[in-house]
């Protein structure tokens, strides 16, 4: 799993350590398996940051609305010329800029200081998680001699053909790479959506669509076995799942 580059930009140095403080709290507390998982750039003004911007060099932006200078709403309309993809979340003491949060697509607008508007900093971070977890939730492998970061969410399913190498399942094709199953178990295997339901194969639990007897039908209708052995321990591990997501 990559990092997740946060970068957090307030002209106020008390504001600012207490947002970087509660993120990093929030994390522990909420995500501990994030908590290392996570790069936080801090920045005193958005004339700072902007120096040392690049497109797509972070995946969520956490910017002061009202700071001298530029403001973190200029701030905002200039990543959103050379970054379309990259989540934006807004500091502010006034509701002042709440439309203009909409044209540079903002994920939200949370109300100083942050230890009193913590629900909506949950909801908001909860919100946009999925999002991040895809951008950086990849598998890297050779496909055809070609490097290729596979996003999580692609895959369906993996399993061994009979050449014994690893294939990779999508929605309306397979691919034989150069990973290992090994190698390729122990990353998916981390990731809650994944789960070994038979030797060597290993289903992606979001594109279930039905659960037989001794198969898992997917959303692209492909069928995949469920091992006799393991069975039980499969069922009850997609139920769980289901329960909690």
């Amino acid at each position: 799993m990559k990092m997740i580059k946060v970068a957090i930009v307030d002209d106020n140095e008390e504001d600012l350590k207490s947002a970087i403080n509660y993120f990093v709290s929030y994390l522990k507390t909420n995500h501990s398996e994030l908590a290392n998982k996570i790069q936080i750039d801090k920045f005193s003004s958005a004339v700072d940051f902007l120096q040392n911007y690049q497109a797509n060099k972070y995946d969520l932006l956490i910017f002061d609305i009202c700071m001298k200078g530029i403001n973190g709403m200029k701030a905002a309309q200039i990543v959103r010329m050379r970054d379309r993809d990259c989540k934006i979340i807004f500091l502010t003491n006034s509701e002042e800029f709440l439309l203009d949060g909409y044209l540079v697509f903002a994920s939200g607008y949370i109300m100083k200081p942050i230890a009193l508007n913590e629900e909506n900093f949950a909801k908001t971070f909860e919100y946009i998680l999925p999002d991040l977890l895809d951008k950086v939730q990849i598998l890297k492998v050779i496909i055809k001699n070609i490097p290729l970061a596979v996003p999580y969410k692609k895959i369906f399913y993996v399993d061994i053909n009979e050449k014994h190498s690893l294939r990779l399942h999508f929605d309306n094709q397979s691919v034989v790479t150069n990973i290992s199953y090994k190698d390729c178990q122990s990353q998916l295997l981390q990731d809650k959506r994944f789960l070994e339901c038979y030797h060597r194969i290993i289903v992606n639990m979001d594109h279930i669509k039905s659960m037989e007897n001794d198969i898992f039908v997917l959303k692209n209708n492909s069928r995949v076995p469920i091992s006799q052995r393991r069975r039980r321990e499969t069922k009850l591990k997609y139920m769980q799942y289901l329960a909690h997501n």
